[in-house]
């Protein structure tokens, strides 16, 4: 008896821009691309859902083969709900596909039949055309497959972009693109680079491009679909200057104003005329910095270059493009100094958020392959973050989450970016120590993350300042505060708000260059209530 229909199911943490589950879409639209092969369905899961539950679901419809995409975070709950699977429907075929997949070379799980290594479309369109046409699962043997008697040393065969079809213009994101106002969108697939913390750096790194015309067919999709929300996949959009430029190009000419993309990027790539495009257009930019230490960065296979980094990084922010950094806790040879001078560098470049990672040993990455060599301890959590190097112990790693926590709070949620180096200057402190005398602040008075962000920032930096004999100051720096946390919330919210400062907006313009101190000395009080509005040509200020 041959396959009658397939179900492919994907589970993400929430629903988010990320949970959009384009690796799915891609195999169910190759799947159905192929005449020899049913029409597969794809449902969608999240991990508050019992797998038990849904697979009795499954199991009540009795597929012939059920596919699953797993990722490192979401691998316990695929084991559980194919497991119940398995045991309701023992002769229903079981086949994964996703990153987490290389952990099974060569100890293939009882709960699967096989699974696919690298890009899918290919290997299971195969895969499930020789099981159709007789063949057993575990006596299939080709590219980029692992079964119970078979582990091919290579990944899948790469698809070839320029036929490949794509999930929006086949209708096959018909299902559930209008559960959704964020999408993920891959123009390019690929990276030449060898990071050896990332998915990225395994197998085959060859970079290939889609189609422009297919681009520009899937955005005019985008478009009538009403997507607000982009998220290009491409693990460097800018690896190609000119080919970024172009797509900026047809971005800028044809996209809504509304409509917002994210794209990951090498600062070092930059040049005037992309960053005057960012600038154009409503984006914001994700760059990997990882760390500042050339002898950290030696060991994942990157190389930096603090000066080209810092100017390029300015060109963004001197035309006020949104760009965020990232930044790794516990890479090999790194340690709590080399992580605050990292943190105190990112925080001196403007970025609009910084996202920080404890280090993840990701299945078949080389630094999760030589983690004895490198003395990387993980712990029992799914995602095997680490809890201890030989240069960082627990002791420091739990300081630098301290810095983390403090960072995400008062950094990034509440958007200090503006401002926060004018509490630097005056108080002659780290960006680290802030952080870390913040989260010791909440800790102290029984604060919590839960609290407006903007409350909590006035009422810590009022303290510190009175702590530290600054009261003169507070005015000054609250005022120049609650200005920037105005022009956010009508920013965030297209809502008008009235501020209460004690300095005109005009004057509190000059902290963009002028100390606190000399601020004080130079300017007078003048108790003023202006109001902050978003018309059409932009925020306007009254």
């Amino acid at each position: 008896m041959g396959i009658r229909n397939i179900e492919l199911h994907c589970c993400a943490a929430e629903k988010s821009i990320m949970s959009f589950p384009m690796g799915a879409l891609c195999i169910k639209t190759a799947i159905n691309q192929c005449k020899d092969l049913p029409k597969a369905t794809l449902t969608e899961h999240f991990l508050a859902e019992s797998p038990v539950k849904a697979a009795k679901a499954v199991a009540s419809r009795k597929p012939d083969a059920v596919g699953l995409c797993i990722y490192i975070w979401n691998s316990q709950w695929m084991e559980d709900f194919a497991k119940e699977i398995r045991k309701a429907l023992p002769q229903t075929i079981l086949f994964a596909g996703g990153p987490h997949c290389i952990d099974f070379v060569g100890n293939l799980p009882s709960w699967l039949d096989f699974a696919v290594l690298g890009e899918g479309e290919v290997s299971t369109v195969a895969a499930l055309q020789s099981i159709q046409n007789g063949k057993r699962p575990e006596n299939l043997q080709m590219e980029g497959l692992v079964t119970a008697k078979f582990t091919s040393p290579v990944n899948s065969k790469l698809p070839d972009l320029s036929k490949l079809a794509s999930p929006f213009l086949t209708g096959e994101a018909d299902c559930i693109i209008d559960n959704y106002d964020s999408v993920l969108w891959e123009l390019t697939r690929g990276c030449p680079f060898a990071c050896a913390f990332c998915f990225e750096s395994r197998g085959k790194r060859t970079v290939r491009d889609y189609p422009l015309d297919r681009i520009e067919k899937e955005l005019q999709y985008l478009i009538r679909h009403e997507i607000v929300n982009v998220f290009v996949l491409d693990p460097t959009f800018n690896l190609n200057p000119e080919r970024a430029k172009t797509i900026m190009r047809m971005l800028i000419a044809k996209a809504p104003e509304e409509m917002h993309f994210t794209f990951e990027i090498r600062a070092e790539l930059i040049d005037d005329e992309l960053a005057d495009m960012f600038a154009e257009l409503n984006c914001s930019l994700q760059i990997g910095l990882q760390s500042c230490d050339e002898e950290v960065l030696k060991q994942i296979g990157r190389k930096f270059d603090r000066a080209l980094f810092e100017q390029k990084v300015g060109m963004l922010a001197q035309r006020g493009v949104s760009f965020g950094l990232d930044v790794i806790i516990g890479l090999p040879k790194d340690n709590l100094k080399r992580f605050k001078n990292t943190v105190n560098f990112a925080v001196n470049l403007m970025p609009s958020n910084i996202d920080c990672f404890l280090l993840s040993l990701l299945p078949g990455t080389e630094l999760a392959q030589r983690a004895e060599e490198f003395g990387l301890i993980p712990g029992p959590d799914v995602e095997r973050t680490i809890v201890r190097t030989p240069s960082f112990n627990e002791q420091d790693i739990q300081s630098a989450l301290d810095i983390r926590h403090g960072m995400d709070m008062f950094y990034t949620k509440g958007q200090s970016c503006m401002w926060i180096h004018c509490v630097l200057e005056a108080l002659n402190i780290s960006a680290c120590n802030l952080f870390s005398l913040f989260i010791k602040w909440m800790r102290q008075t029984g604060r919590t993350d839960e609290e407006d962000i903007w409350i909590l920032q006035d009422e810590f930096i009022e303290s510190l300042f009175e702590k530290t004999k600054n009261g003169k100051l507070i005015p000054a720096i609250k005022s120049f505060m609650e200005l920037h946390q105005g022009l956010c919330y009508v920013t965030d919210t297209g809502e008008p708000v009235e501020l209460e400062l004690s300095y005109t907006t005009d004057d509190l313009s000059a902290l963009d260059h002028m100390s606190l101190q000399e601020f004080v000395k130079t300017h007078r009080i003048h108790h003023c209530t202006p109001s902050i509005v978003l018309e059409e040509d932009g925020v306007k200020i009254y």
